[in-house]
């Protein structure tokens, strides 16, 4: 090991900068200058850049599960355990596992956000727990409950089995992190105080003020609950549900704050039935898809910089695939629904291969659009979330 003072500042700075968090949480106890050194803003936001430009070239994937899934406790645990499992994307291998604590119950529901600089959220709509944490560097911060979580608190168990509202948010960054959290108004969260009694509602989560905020211009469309939203290119999107025989997507300015409709979207998904419909972020674009139910072919689209137009990236062909029913079945854990309603993507490799998720299955699957042929990537039940990921210091937000 070489001395913390027999090398100029900042050349162990620019040495520093290419390690992973792993390592220089293990730095950081052998000198207090480099302690310094790697705890300081500006050493976090150079790191998280040069992770940024690693990830193009050597994707990973994260997979967010429960401990323990299967196993029967006599009684509810106040806390909850949760496993974030970092997985190579190109040779399948698991690259890392960490277990976190949280110390608020989940209350058996549990939603996870996307990324946001290696950073999730992590909340239940049933309990008020409301969680930020960074896995690579265990820290965690709880914040408090949005006034849907507090509303919700009334709702009986006969109205948690019928109902359909939004329960997953948007984690992003504009000048400053924000959560964006957009749900229908229902009788299950009727406020007299809410300054928005129209058809959807919005809050936002302002980290330096560690309050939430309302938003009172919201859209007039009510949202999909069985979709998660997706973030590309300084915006939110959200599915809407049919009005007319039509749905619309919602688009949410994070800069500015303000809701807007997209111009054009496929005709042949706009007049789809939007539980056949899938949206997600890819490769930093919005994409949508849909899944023909006679021939299981799914054309995925991406979304123009201008937003007037798409462009076909991929088409999953599972009807040509040599994987029979009976493998989808017993090794895929897909049913009839898996196979008629669309897959997510996750990422795609390097040799065009695509990473499946889907919303009904827990595990994950690869497609090679050369052979037309899918292998397994990961199977475990209760896999709350799996995203494109990678590493960072960023903490304390």
């Amino acid at each position: 090991m070489i001395a913390p003072s027999s090398l100029p500042n900042d050349v162990v700075e620019e040495i520093f900068l290419r390690f992973p968090v792993k390592a220089l949480f293990r730095l950081k106890t052998l000198s207090k200058q480099w302690r310094s050194t790697i705890e300081s803003q500006s050493f976090e936001e150079r790191h998280l850049k040069i992770a940024e430009r690693f990830h193009a070239h050597h994707p990973r994937v994260m997979v967010i599960t429960e401990k323990d899934p299967l196993k029967l406790l006599p009684r509810p645990r106040p806390d909850a355990d949760i496993g974030f499992r970092l997985f190579c994307l190109e040779s399948g291998s698991l690259l890392s596992f960490i277990l976190l604590n949280f110390p608020q119950s989940f209350a058996n529901y549990i939603y996870v956000s996307g990324c946001c600089d290696g950073l999730f959220c992590v909340h239940s709509p049933r309990s008020q727990a409301m969680y930020v944490v960074n896995p690579a560097t265990r820290w965690l911060r709880q914040l408090p409950p949005a006034r849907f979580q507090i509303l919700m608190q009334k709702a009986t168990y006969r109205d948690w089995l019928d109902m359909k509202s939004v329960f997953h948010l948007a984690f992003v960054k504009a000048n400053d992190y924000k959560l964006v959290w957009l749900y229908n108004s229902d009788k299950y969260n009727a406020d007299a105080l809410s300054p928005n009694e129209g058809v959807t509602k919005c809050e936002v989560f302002d980290f330096r003020a560690n309050s939430w905020r309302d938003l009172t211009c919201t859209p007039s469309y009510r949202i999909f609950h069985g979709q998660i939203p997706a973030c590309a290119n300084g915006s939110v999107y959200w599915l809407t549900e049919p009005y007319n025989d039509k749905i619309e997507v919602v688009a949410f300015d994070i800069h500015a704050e303000s809701f807007r409709l997209l111009p054009k979207i496929k005709p042949a998904i706009a007049g789809s039935d939007p539980m056949h419909i899938d949206m997600c972020t890819l490769d930093n674009g919005l994409c949508m898809s849909k899944r023909e139910p006679n021939t299981l072919v799914q054309e995925i689209w991406r979304l123009k910089s201008s937003e007037d137009s798409w462009e076909k990236i991929c088409t999953i062909d599972l009807l040509s695939c040599s994987s029979s029913r009976t493998q989808f079945r017993d090794e895929f854990y897909w049913d009839e629904q898996d196979l008629v309603n669309p897959s997510t993507p996750v990422a795609l490799c390097k040799n065009k291969t695509i990473l499946l998720s889907h919303r009904y299955s827990r595990g994950l699957l690869k497609y090679d659009p050369l052979t037309k042929s899918l292998a397994s990537f990961y199977q475990r039940p209760l896999s709350r979330r799996k995203v494109s990921y990678f590493q960072s210091l960023i903490s304390h937000i």
